[in-house]
């Protein structure tokens, strides 16, 4: 192929590849510009900041017009769209200008000059706004929270000492990441966050929410208030995860995964439970002894008050009277001796306190059903022993209490045969390469037809003309004289015969008729002008004239 082309181009005269050689280029470079253009439209464009960023979008749409970097504005959403080439272009170039995605102003609102004569309302609004920025910068640090805004509920102080002012609160607006969740300590971690920035704030009194509207502090209230629900749930499932991992750990070995199936029900009593034990133990021991001993003389009064025997006894000196008297003053003494004893002593017993709580729930009862495909070849060939043997084993696996009534039961029974799982196959036209190879293929179908129908047709109708021109030119006939070369006189001399053979000879020449020929017996020099204007104009057809005079010359030299 490309030797034959050769051959055409080398066939045809060099003027004839002039005269078509600027067409072609033009069409070549009309057929790269709209390539070009195709090309350049078909970039992805993508998006500037994410949909959820806060931008100036002023700021940034003219930075990019400064920077003369192409961007798109979405219709729909109304997002900035850039170049996914140019998208390191542009972020630095907005960097380099200061811009970047607005931020909860935090204390830099403090640094602000204050007005002159703002009241005390006004500073403690200033003030609460910038914890509240604080506070959501804080909470944007987390790798999952792209943006956040905290709502805070301050109680004012009061000067009373039994006041009933509510208690602070505060709202957490998050918005998450993509793709991304909170776990619950992570919820956790934020409502301690705010709860601990904030005097006087309790942890129940922060509440978190997501852009979907979803309260996430809600699992963490339940918990403190004893209806964890979220909770309960979770660790119901951990239970039977770990029961059925612990039945498939010895089933699968023995009939493969495909051949059992296990079903675990656990019941669970949530009930949260605390209680103090106190015991005594052994014998009682004296732990402190106390012994007090009191001695006491006193003189007390005798007899009536008032009488005679308050006086002293008259001198009597009979002998019966003084033995008498002697007795009796013996009797009515009066000093008296009074004693005592007193001992205390305490005793204590050895004892034993317990505080126990418990942790939230209590497996009641565990139901466990296992069933095995009969059809297997390892399950035909069970006795029962073996099949009595494997059921303690699963037994002791799943960790059956007898005591809580726990059940387990082994079953073998035929198994359906799985359907055939079929991966959804795309169309061959909605297939990512073949779209790719379509755009492709559809940009050089588009310079083919260019080429086919916009270059070759130009290349053959000039083809054309130039062999209609050499048909044009007069033939020789037999039993004619060839054609002599003229001479330079014969050129330059006025001869309307000379004229009129010139035009013949150049068919199809501007210089007909209609144009303006040198007059008759013009001098030498009009005729050598007008003949270089039209060997300038029409240099294919004098040429063509001058080639006929050659092979006539040669032709009569022959002979």
């Amino acid at each position: 192929m490309l030797e034959k082309l050769k051959q055409s181009l080398a066939g045809l005269p060099v003027q004839h590849l002039k005269k078509w050689l600027l067409p072609a280029a033009g069409a070549l470079a009309i057929t790269a510009v709209i390539i070009a253009l195709l090309w350049q439209n078909n970039q992805k464009y993508t998006m500037l900041f994410g949909s959820q960023e806060n931008i100036p979008v002023a700021q940034v749409v003219e930075v990019l017009t400064g920077e003369q970097i192409p961007y798109r504005v979405d219709p729909s959403t109304g997002y900035l769209l850039v170049r996914e080439g140019d998208i390191s272009k542009a972020r630095m170039a907005l960097a380099g200008k200061g811009i970047s995605v607005k931020t909860p102003t935090g204390y830099e609102l403090m640094d602000k000059e204050e007005m002159l004569g703002s009241s005390q309302f006004i500073q403690n609004v200033r003030f609460k706004r910038s914890m509240e920025g604080e506070l959501a910068q804080s909470i944007m640090s987390m790798d999952a929270v792209s943006f956040a805004r905290v709502h805070l509920g301050i109680s004012e102080a009061s000067s009373f000492v039994l006041s009933n002012k509510p208690d602070s609160t505060a709202s957490v607006v998050l918005r998450l990441k993509y793709g991304r969740e909170l776990s619950d300590d992570q919820v956790a971690a934020i409502v301690n966050l705010v709860a601990g920035s904030v005097p006087g704030m309790k942890v129940d009194q922060v509440r978190v929410v997501d852009q979907a509207g979803n309260l996430l502090s809600s699992s963490l209230a339940e918990s403190i208030n004893g209806r964890n629900v979220k909770g309960n749930n979770a660790v119901m499932q951990r239970i039977r995860a770990e029961t059925e991992q612990n039945i498939a750990n010895i089933m699968a070995p023995v009939v493969g995964r495909e051949n059992f199936r296990v079903s675990v029900v656990p019941r669970i009593d949530f009930s949260q439970v605390e209680e103090t034990q106190e015991r005594y133990l052994g014998d009682p021991k004296m732990s402190s002894e106390n012994l007090n001993q009191e001695n006491t003389i006193d003189q007390m009064a005798l007899g009536v008050p008032g009488s005679l025997s308050n006086r002293p006894a008259p001198a009597n000196n009979n002998a019966n009277a003084n033995a008498n008297a002697n007795n009796a003053a013996q009797d009515n003494n009066p000093n008296s001796q009074a004693s005592r004893n007193q001992a205390q002593r305490q005793y204590t017993w050895d004892r034993d306190i317990r505080h126990i709580r418990h942790p939230g729930y209590q497996i009641q009862k565990l139901s466990v059903a296992v069933v095995v495909n009969e059809n297997a070849a390892t399950v035909k060939a069970w006795s029962e022993a073996n099949q009595a043997e494997i059921t303690k084993m699963l037994w002791n696996a799943a960790g059956i209490d007898e005591q809580r009534g726990d059940t387990l039961t082994l079953t073998a029974l035929t198994f359906n045969a799985p359907p055939a799982f079929e991966e959804p196959v795309l169309p061959w036209y909605e297939r990512p390469v073949v779209i790719d190879w379509a755009e492709r293929g559809g940009i050089g179908l588009l310079a083919l037809l260019i080429v086919l129908f916009g270059l070759l047709p130009m290349m053959r109708r000039v083809a054309a003309n130039k062999q209609t021109a050499v048909a044009e030119l007069p033939a020789e006939t037999e039993g004619s004289e060839p054609l002599s070369a003229p001479t330079f006189e014969q050129l330059t001399k006025p001869n309307d015969a000379d004229d009129h053979d010139v035009a013949k000879a150049l068919p199809g020449s501007s210089f007909g008729n209609d144009d303006k020929l040198p007059p008759q017996g013009s001098g030498l020099e009009t005729n050598i002008s007008f003949l270089q204007t039209l060997a300038k104009d029409e240099t294919d057809r004098v040429a063509e004239v001058i080639k006929q005079w050659i092979n006539s010359n040669e032709r009569s030299s022959s002979k």
